[in-house]
């Protein structure tokens, strides 16, 4: 039979473990979130430039500047 202290430290061991596991499911959920802001950012910056890309272009510049 366990003792009244080898039981208290299984619990805080099992707590922390528990709260680690905790930690690094909220990164990954963070990173998953971020990563897709980042891809959404980035979708749109490309849709824009390539709407603006015609526009800017123009005539040819023959004067060589």
């Amino acid at each position: 039979m366990a003792s009244h202290v080898e039981q208290a430290v299984a619990a805080r061991l099992a707590a922390v473990q528990a709260r680690r596991a905790q930690q690094r499911q909220d990164r990954a959920a963070r990173a998953a979130r971020r990563r897709a802001g980042v891809d959404a950012r980035n979708r749109a910056k490309l849709a824009r430039l390539a709407t603006e890309q015609p526009a800017e272009a123009g005539p040819a510049n023959t004067d060589g500047h």
